[in-house]
């Protein structure tokens, strides 16, 4: 690849005089010539392809169906109203312009680009609206990822449910220079992989990004630092000792994420108006705390396998879940926080165990403390839990310590914890999951 460099008052129409003399119209397909101009230069791209859309096949993916492994894909300007999945190695698809080469997924529910091989290269489009109509999945991206060694390059990724969705099982990849807008990167999703989830699905090469015209940064491998407070995202891969502090972080996917850190610290942020959330995977001894938080998916959440973290003095309020604690993380604690008018205030979930949930103010939430897929011997002690539709609710068994809870009003008997099961959309308790034993007399 070779550029050029000219002032447009001087040299551009010359260039566009060399060009073609260079580039005969017989022999487009086979020499394509794409020119990106701003105010102050021009800039000539060569790129040979073996497929040009729509003058061999009409749609991209039928230029893929017919594609040969490693073969290079170009997209002509206009708008392609597909969901297209590539599963042949070495692709390189390349737009014409990324301003007026658009792929859209629809709104159908489907991501509007999934890449299931290895060596694949996008570069040059507008990716949207890879998101769902209605109710469907939840993680629907306008880029979705389950193999290594892919490049994302010098996109506009907008209006997705998710912008790029990488799953734990691909490694190595490759996101650069690319603009999101109400959307941006989530990495390490393991819904789909049994639990896949290892240092390398954090560790990537993720350079000069922006969300809504603020930076994402992406830091591995560091030490002892702290983060720039105008970011857009955050995402810390296997660092410790890093502070993140005093940002306003909104409308991005996951507005801050750690994987595989230890002893950090997150604190002072507002967040609002975001898909994702704080979310820790794999990581130990970090605190959050301080934070103010509304309107994302959880607010807080520690997930698979986090340990011995603090999440204390924050403020979640009209989330789908305000903290969560999940996928066998252990030894946590959730201590004086403000959980509500959430749908869920706080979460255990699947088989997370021995978190202390401590002295938290929770109401004006659908469920107060919600237990679901058996978490086990957490202590939920001292909690105010209190005009919530339901105070506690667990989906199937629960084995737990309560203690100290104030339930609504005081109370001199102890206080049951209902399992439920629904049927249709009706929610019935059908036996006893735990007890307070001890429930509070008094605020």
């Amino acid at each position: 690849m070779m550029s050029y460099s000219f002032k447009k008052n001087t040299l551009l129409p010359m260039i566009f005089i060399l060009l073609l003399i260079i580039l005969p119209s017989t022999n487009i397909a086979q020499n394509v010539t794409i020119l990106s101009t701003d105010s102050n230069e021009i800039i000539s791209l060569f790129f040979d392809p073996d497929i040009v859309i729509p003058d061999h096949y009409p749609t991209i993916q039928d230029g893929i169906n017919n594609a040969d492994p490693g073969s290079k894909i170009f997209v002509r300007s206009g708008i392609y109203k597909e969901n297209i999945i590539i599963d042949k190695v070495g692709i390189y698809l390349r737009g014409e312009n990324k301003l007026n080469t658009t792929i859209d997924g629809g709104k159908i529910s489907k991501n509007t680009i999934t890449i299931n091989s290895q060596d694949i290269t996008i570069q040059g489009f507008s990716i949207i609206n890879g998101q769902n109509a209605g109710e469907g999945t939840w993680d629907t991206a306008g880029i979705r990822i389950t193999s290594s060694n892919v490049t994302i390059k010098d996109n506009l990724i907008m209006w997705n449910l998710f912008g790029i969705n990488v799953l734990d099982i691909a490694h190595n990849l490759t996101i650069t220079d690319n603009s999101f807008t109400d959307d941006s990167i989530l990495l390490g999703n393991y819904e789909y992989t049994n639990l896949k989830l290892t240092k390398e699905s954090f560790q990537h090469n993720i350079t000069n990004n922006t969300v809504n015209g603020k930076p994402i940064y992406y830091y591995k491998n560091e030490d002892n630092f702290t983060v720039p407070n105008d970011a857009g995202q955050i995402i810390l891969a296997n660092c410790t000792n890093a502070k993140i502090k005093d940002t306003y972080l909104t409308h991005a996917d996951f507005p801050v994420m750690l994987g595989v850190c230890s002893n950090c610290i997150i604190e002072n942020l507002t967040v609002d108006n975001s898909r994702g959330e704080i979310i820790l995977f794999k990581s130990n001894n970090c605190t959050i705390q301080n934070n103010t938080i509304s309107n994302l998916i959880f607010g807080i959440c520690i997930d698979y396998k986090s340990e011995n973290n603090i999440v204390q003095y924050n403020e979640v309020k009209n989330s789908s879940g305000g903290i969560v604690v999940m996928t066998s993380s252990r030894n946590n604690t959730v201590y004086k926080n403000i959980v509500c008018h959430n749908r869920n205030g706080i979460v255990l979930l699947n088989k997370t165990y021995d978190n202390l949930i401590l002295d938290n103010k929770i109401c004006h939430n659908t469920n107060g403390i919600k237990l679901a897929m058996s978490p086990f011997n957490n202590k939920i002690n001292s909690n105010i839990i209190k005009k919530c539709q339901f105070l506690a609710v667990s989906m199937g068994q629960s084995k737990n310590n309560w203690d100290n809870n104030y339930w609504n009003r005081p109370r001199i008997f102890p206080k049951l914890i209902f399992a439920y099961i629904l049927v249709g959309q009706t929610r019935i308790p059908y036996f006893i999951a735990d007890i307070d034993w001890h429930p509070a007399r008094k605020l």
